[in-house]
């Protein structure tokens, strides 16, 4: 407590402007016509003369209805408790995060141990003040009756009669102190310095350093299974397998943490509502939702208002933190760098802020990033009522404006450091969408979102990559109109993303409206026209309507030749178009000789090693792959590879092309243990360069799973296609094109295996010679496939 007071000694003291003592008082009068108080002698006790008749407490609140993911952690608190500590605070990993349960596990403890325990008594320790109003009343309960019913407390004073319960716990043992909701650990030292001999359980939300004998638990948020227990339970629901993916998804959204979940439980419970509609609910109207508080609970005990009460305390501490906070909640949750926080010349007033966040446990912290809940994240962007306007100073404005000097700042840096740099900042741009409002005015800043879906598309995050293009569609659309050059790029962009998810119609529709606006602003034979032409026609390849689609690329190979010439690259690109289509509808010649006609054109603007002379090669040998003529093919592969290593390194895109293709070829010719040797490296390369689950990345380990089961590896195969497929899921979603070649290739290997494990090989298929191939499909001459195997 703040103000030392030796123990009670027997002695009787005056406290307070209107109080009178005396070892023998007759009549007397304070003077402002106060009630005469009047004790004889040996009324007060002393504390080590007063026992308990039988077990006390003052539980405010009987225990929750569910307990659940805490049995653990309450078997750490009783081991620790009943060995040789005598002392114990409740913290947790995020540092007593309101509603992570403190109280309750505290409540749990005395529950079931309560028989331990003659003296069970709860201290809500939030001030000093509430600490010795608590204390006080604790006397009272341990003295004995005085007479005319007089409160010990009105008697002695608050503050005399609690060092009169304090005195009391030194002097007996077998009792339990809970001090709840601890605020500052001012309020507390001195308390802890004096009692010994008693157990002590603190919860507290500040993390704080305390006494070596203190004992800190650490309270984790409920992990998935519990959490979607509780609110099944709380919701008095069965966990119907329909429905459970509903509770995973609410479970998440409130961030496993116990209240919130809980709060969610009574609602649906008691509005008779399904786990899908409070969903909804919660997503349309989340500030009520975070308010609303359940029938025969407390009003004050709901994740807004309890946490509104955090963010006034700190408020009138720093006001700052509450800014930098509202900040915060626009990122993502996890891994916010710290380093683009602020100007340098706010630095202190940045560490400031972020010490007190952490210390009330609203925050995690290491030396490079800053994580936040994302349930605070909801709670103070809901009352955040800076956001209702994109002005200067709102929170989702200044989070903006420090991730673009960020994202300028990277361009600075070293190819494979910016990339690094830009994957830490991407997730926190694409978190602002929801925060950013759409409005006619253009700032400068909003650029950020076009650079960061350029960003994730070529890290081949597609599904990010489209919601940050929709973001920057919707915000030149509103500023500049439908027509204007940099919207239908972005709608370009949009097009052109949507034909790599694989979602090829919607794909042409937008190359069509992009077409129709700029031959209509542009003209038809406009470059950027013409680019918009080709780009649809590629489409037109990849649904599969090869004649439309050969007919658009004769046309812009015809415009392009009349306006920008025969050896212009884009005229080149022109031909490598057609050229690829008429090698789809079979005409292999004619598109062997386009192939070859836009390589000579491409040597003679270029020179024989620029990467588009490559490529041009590599199109061409994919000409004569399907024209049977596989060695040259495989050779032009090979020479390919040499120069792109030479000239332009490992990790460029034509040498990873030509190195694919290379593996496609050998797979082909038979040679599958160097097509396993080679995609094995080109794997390596790729996971280096673009990641384990870029789609490049994946459509070469599928090649090298092909590898595995032409060297008659099949189980090994089958386990590799299955990773691949899982990943091709995650990163593209079921019905991507990739993704179901990748299945196709998984049923495949399954049917093999299936096939290897039958007994009886010439009972299936008669009698095959040695050297036929392999029934399996593996391109494998039978003696060195299954028959070998079984």
């Amino acid at each position: 407590m703040a103000d030392q007071i030796p123990p009670f000694n027997g002695t009787i003291r005056a406290v307070g402007d209107r109080s009178i003592a005396g070892q023998s008082i007759g009549a007397a009068t304070a003077g402002d016509h106060s009630p005469i108080i009047k004790l004889e002698p040996d009324t007060l006790k002393a504390p080590s003369q007063v026992k308990l008749a039988g077990p006390m407490t003052n539980l405010p609140e009987a225990l929750s209805r569910v307990f659940v993911g805490r049995e653990d952690v309450l078997a750490v608190m009783t081991e620790t408790l009943t060995g040789t500590s005598v002392q114990m605070a409740i913290g947790q990993v995020i540092h007593g995060m309101g509603g992570i349960g403190k109280s309750e596990l505290a409540r749990r403890y005395i529950a079931m141990h309560s028989r331990r325990y003659r003296l069970v008594w709860w201290i809500t320790a939030t001030s000093d003040e509430e600490i010795k109003a608590d204390l006080a009343l604790l006397a009272g309960r341990l003295h004995p009756p005085l007479p005319e019913a007089l409160v010990l407390s009105t008697a002695l004073g608050v503050e005399q009669a609690a060092h009169w319960a304090l005195s009391w716990l030194q002097a007996h043992n077998d009792w339990l102190l809970v001090l709840d909701n601890v605020e500052d650990p001012k309020h507390v030292s001195e308390l802890l310095a004096q009692l010994r001999n008693g157990h002590i359980v603190i919860t507290t939300r500040r993390l704080v350093a305390w006494p070596a004998e203190i004992i800190r638990l650490p309270l984790d948020i409920l992990a998935e299974d519990a959490a979607i227990e509780l609110i099944a339970l709380t919701s008095e629901r069965t966990i119907d397998p329909r429905e459970r993916s509903a509770l995973e998804v609410i479970a998440a959204e409130l961030g496993y943490l116990p209240l919130a979940l809980e709060q969610a439980g009574a609602y649906i419970r008691e509005s008779r509502i399904s786990p899908e509609e409070y969903l909804s609910l919660l997503a349309r109207y989340p500030a009520h939702m975070y308010a609303a508080s359940f029938e025969g609970g407390h009003a004050e005990r709901t994740i807004a208002r309890l946490w509104r009460t955090h963010l006034d305390a700190i408020r009138e501490r720093n006001a700052y933190a509450v800014r930098l906070l509202q900040v915060l909640a626009c990122y993502a949750p996890n891994d916010i760098p710290r380093s683009i926080l602020g100007a340098d010349s706010d630095r202190l007033l940045v560490l400031d802020a972020l010490r007190l966040l952490y210390c009330y446990s609203l925050i995690t912290l290491d030396e490079e990033t800053v994580s936040i809940h994302r349930l605070i994240q909801a709670v103070v962007s809901a009352e955040d009522e800076t956001r209702s306007a994109l002005v200067k100073d709102s929170a989702p404005e200044l989070a903006l404006a420090w991730l673009a000097d960020a994202w300028l700042l990277s361009t600075e840096q070293t190819p494979s450091d910016r990339v690094a740099r830009r994957r830490t900042l991407s997730p926190h741009v694409e978190s602002l969408i929801r925060h950013y409002p759409v409005t006619a005015e253009f700032r400068e800043n909003a650029g950020i979102f076009h650079a960061a879906a350029s960003h994730e598309r070529g890290e081949g995050n597609y599904f990010r990559a489209h919601r940050l293009i929709l973001c920057a569609l919707s915000i030149v659309s509103a500023a500049f109109g439908d027509e204007d050059p940099r919207t239908l790029e972005e709608r370009n962009n949009l097009a052109l993303l949507l034909g790599r998810m694989g979602l090829w119609k919607e794909s042409k529709g937008e190359h069509q409206v992009v077409l129709q606006i700029q031959e209509k602003v542009l003209g038809k034979m406009h470059r950027s026209s013409l680019t918009s032409r080709s780009n649809l026609a590629v489409i037109l390849g990849d649904l599969g309507q090869l004649e439309e689609a050969e007919a658009e690329n004769r046309t812009v190979l015809q415009a392009r030749v009349q306006v920008l010439g025969e050896g212009h690259p884009e005229t080149h690109i022109s031909r490598n178009n057609l050229a690829h289509i008429l090698e789809r509808k079979g005409n292999l010649e004619e598109a062997e000789s386009e192939y070859y006609l836009a390589w000579q054109a491409m040597v003679s603007i270029r020179g024989e090693e620029h990467p588009e002379t490559l490529i041009g090669r590599l199109n061409r040998a994919s000409a004569l792959w399907r024209m049977g003529r596989v060695e040259e093919a495989e050779s032009e592969c090979h020479s390919v590879l040499e120069v792109s290593r030479r000239v332009l390194g490992d990790e460029h895109r034509v040498t990873l092309a030509s190195r694919n293709s290379r593996v496609v070829l050998l797979l082909e010719m038979g040679r599958a243990e160097e097509a396993e040797k080679e995609g094995y490296v080109l794997w390596e390369v790729l996971r280096k360069a673009r990641g384990d689950e870029h789609p490049e990345t994946l459509t070469v380990r599928s090649n090298r799973a092909s590898a595995l089961f032409g060297m008659g590896r099949m189980a090994e195969a089958e386990k590799e296609e299955r990773l691949v497929r899982d990943a091709m899921v995650r990163a593209l979603g079921e019905s991507n094109p990739l993704t179901l070649i990748s299945q196709g290739n998984l049923e495949r290997y399954a049917r093999s295996i299936k096939l290897l494990e039958s007994k009886d090989l010439r009972k299936l298929f008669g009698n095959i010679e040695n050297n036929s191939p392999c029934p399996c499909g593996s391109n494998k001459k039978q003696k060195r496939c299954c028959r070998e195997n079984s």
